[in-house]
């Protein structure tokens, strides 16, 4: 004879709850202009050093040759160049041809 009086719930009517979450965590956030000009500038300067780290992981990963260019809205230029194409932005005449390219 069964003395167990617990109820049998079925495998796929069983859930486990998770304490609640403290943060919102990682989300995807839509892909269109961002007005607020203090949020625009926060986001430039996180999305910039993630795509430089990027250049630098495909230069190292497979020795391609890598030339990334960015200008700010305050007309500041970041760059990475994979060794071979540093002379382009270290030239002053390359700069001043990347300079007049920008405005």
């Amino acid at each position: 004879m069964n003395t167990d009086l617990k109820p049998t719930i079925p495998e796929d009517q069983q859930t486990l709850t998770q304490p609640a979450k403290k943060t919102r965590g990682k989300q995807k956030i839509p892909i269109e202009f961002i007005s607020n000009k203090s949020r625009r500038s926060i986001t430039f300067y996180k999305r910039k050093s993630g795509l430089i780290k990027k250049a630098q992981e495909l230069n190292e990963l497979t020795k391609c040759q890598v030339l990334l260019l960015m200008a700010s809205e305050t007309d500041h230029i970041y760059s990475y160049a994979s060794d071979n194409l540093q002379p382009i932005i270290t030239n002053p005449e390359c700069q001043e041809f990347i300079r007049s390219c920008i405005d």
